[in-house]
């Protein structure tokens, strides 16, 4: 029973408040107690897959400004783009008076914490680097501003359940995950795209590395000489990520002409979309079995 209300009680923490003056008290990622007096009216959402989780929970129209590289949906490229991966503008930020700034704590630098608060915003900083993040990134995101992430979240996770389950007792195949091609950069362990590939029956061949997507050197790659190698758009292209892997005949992968390329945006962010993007990649691992 203890358990039970403890459950609850945290749950309670997620759901919008009651009443229009109830405070929202949330505890970001960063360990810091954030209060909201009442849900946020306007927001800036510093990463694009936040954007697509406050469109996703019916937030979107409380969005004022986003990150650069925020498209989806439609209306989220509209946006006026207050930041990128290295910096925020904070002349933007304060043009548009914001009552909240929601962060992705892996691009953002607490330093810009006191300087966002100083233009009369409240931060909450997210952590957000695997599927299980995500119900979890719907689910604050709505709370704070005082929205309903149950159908986006059962959206979500149905979808991902039905891609297990299509993937379910087909052969694992041994897949290099191709993120960059110079440098040569892929995922490790502890990053959603491993776990997309998992979900899809496939084994990635550095998954055994903490590092979330680390640079690995080509005697490495040779040494563990996958079956398969999988590219991810958009950039180059299909034709460009052929032409670059054609002279590593001395990889299995390669000799067997076992490459496949996933052009879908969707599989690069850590948002409720990425079903899609994981679906457009159990198809390229079903054409390498």
């Amino acid at each position: 029973m203890k358990a039970l209300l403890r459950a609850l009680a945290a749950l309670a923490l997620l759901l919008p408040a009651a009443g229009p003056r109830a405070e929202i008290v949330l505890t970001d990622d960063l360990g810091r107690r954030v209060a909201l007096r009442e849900p946020a009216r306007r927001i800036v959402t510093l990463a694009p897959s936040i954007t697509e989780a406050a469109f996703a929970v019916g937030a979107g129209a409380r969005v004022v400004g986003a990150s650069a590289w925020s498209d989806h949906p439609p209306e989220a490229a509209k946006l006026p783009v207050v930041s990128t991966a290295v910096a925020i503008d904070m002349e933007a930020v304060a043009r548009l008076g914001p009552d909240l700034v929601i962060a992705w704590k892996d691009s953002f630098r607490t330093a810009d914490i006191g300087r966002l608060e100083a233009v009369g915003a409240s931060v909450f900083v997210l952590q957000s680097r695997t599927l299980a993040d995500i119900p979890r990134l719907l689910a604050v995101t709505a709370a704070l501003a005082g929205t309903d992430a149950r159908p986006a979240t059962r959206a979500f996770e149905t979808g991902l359940a039905a891609v297990r389950a299509g993937q379910a007792g087909k052969p694992r195949v041994r897949v290099f995950l191709e993120i960059s091609h110079r440098p040569l950069m892929t995922v490790g362990g502890a990053h959603f795209m491993g776990e997309a590939l998992d979900a899809c029956g496939a084994a990635n061949v550095f998954g055994d590395l903490a590092e979330a997507a680390p640079l690995v050197s080509w005697e490495e790659l040779f040494a563990r000489n996958p079956g398969a190698i999988i590219g991810t758009g958009p950039a180059g292209g299909e034709a460009e990520f052929r032409r670059a892997w054609a002279d590593r005949g001395g990889l299995e992968a390669v000799r067997r002409g076992r490459l496949a390329f996933v052009s879908s945006p969707a599989l690069g962010r850590p948002s409720p979309r990425v079903v899609e993007g994981i679906e457009a990649l159990c198809r390229a691992v079903d054409r390498l079995r």
